[in-house]
Parts: structure tokens; C-alpha cells; sequence
């Protein structure tokens, strides 16, 4: 499951406008767009907020956000060991290389 909210900067300049009251055709007029075109964002934009909605509700029925911390936490540790073990083996092979050479 991806959740993903696609809004681009030119729906979101639309949003913003439609949500300060502006009508499609004021909209259009402001960005110069065609009217159909605020249109078409405008409902792209309600799809991906309903089902962003959809998805957050079904996380949030299976504990979220209460268990993220968790797993972030555990995540953090892995990342760490390997950063450790990429450094450890960025040392072997410079010194490997410093050994040959020198």
C-alpha cells in the first residue's frame, strides 16, 4: 500500500485560491489557465485527498500513529549499525589501498 498525496504546486496554488473563495473561472483568469483545467485539478485533488483519507483511517484503525515511534527507533539503530560496517569496511579498504601503495 502507497499512500501518496499527488498535488502538484499548480493544484495546490488552485486549492488555496478555492478555499480563499475565488470561483474556477477567477481561478483560471489569475494563473491563466483554461477554466476547465481548475477545474479537472480541483477534482484530482479531492480523489487523492479522499483516498489518502481512506488509507489514514485503516492506518489509524491499526494503532498508527502510536506504534510508529517504535519502529522508527529500531530503524535508527539499523541505519546506524550499517553506517558502522560501511565505515568499518571504508577503513579496511583504505588501508588495504595505503598498504599496496606505500
Amino acid at each position: 500500500m502507497t499512500i501518496c498525496l499527488r498535488i502538484t504546486s499548480e493544484m495546490f496554488e488552485i486549492l488555496k485560491l478555492y478555499l480563499q473563495g475565488l470561483s474556477a473561472y477567477k481561478i483560471a483568469r489569475k494563473l491563466n489557465l483554461d477554466p476547465p483545467m481548475v477545474y479537472a485539478s480541483l477534482k484530482a485533488a479531492k480523489t487523492n485527498f479522499a483516498e489518502a483519507e481512506k488509507m489514514i483511517k485503516e492506518l489509524k484503525a491499526l494503532g498508527w500513529p502510536e506504534k510508529l515511534p517504535e519502529v522508527e527507533s529500531q530503524s535508527r539503530r539499523g541505519a546506524q549499525q550499517k553506517r558502522t560496517v560501511a565505515q568499518e569496511t571504508l577503513l579496511t579498504r583504505s588501508e588495504e589501498i595505503a598498504f599496496k601503495l606505500g
